[in-house]
């Protein structure tokens, strides 16, 4: 396997970047702000039909979409690409990129780590975690996303209206 299969996986056109409403919590905005200079990259909109199938994680909806049935998300191109996303790959280093897309293809719940997204190439590969490992995303750092992105997603609901 390529030592960079996120790059080959964009170039084959099965990109996780493709065709996802990709949710930002306010601490993405603010990490992604701080690396590009503004606000301009992402929209509130409603959830495509596919999002509110039955979801494995019961604490996700509640969590993400506001009062109105929205959520924030990266903006998509007309193509639906992730907005970020260029023939070579995501434009923002990892550690600004949002905290779901640093935990794909992690599959998570508000309290554990299920495994490998089963639409990720590298969960068909035998030593998958070892890639992930290579790729410097082990399940310890996962652990670690997937505890930010629960904290940032309560604080922001149980924040006061103004």
């Amino acid at each position: 396997m390529d030592d960079i299969p996120c790059i080959s996986c964009v170039s084959a056109g099965g990109s996780c970047c493709l065709n996802r409403q990709i949710v930002l919590t306010l601490g993405d905005v603010q990490r992604v702000k701080a690396r590009i200079g503004h606000d301009n990259f992402f929209t509130i909109e409603k959830p495509e039909a596919w999002y509110l199938e039955p979801f494995y994680d019961p604490a996700w909806l509640p969590l993400v979409l506001n009062p109105q049935g929205l959520f924030r998300v990266l903006k998509r191109n007309p193509d639906k690409s992730c907005g970020m996303l260029t023939q070579t790959g995501c434009i923002l280093p990892f550690e600004y990129r949002p905290l779901v897309c640093q935990l794909h293809p992690y599959m998570y719940t508000e309290t554990e780590i299920l495994g490998i997204d089963d639409t990720c190439p590298i969960s068909k590969e035998m030593d998958g975690f070892s890639i992930l490992n290579r790729l410097n995303m082990p399940m310890e750092k996962a652990v670690d996303w997937q505890h930010l992105l629960y904290t940032e997603l309560h604080t922001e609901r149980d924040r006061p209206s103004s």
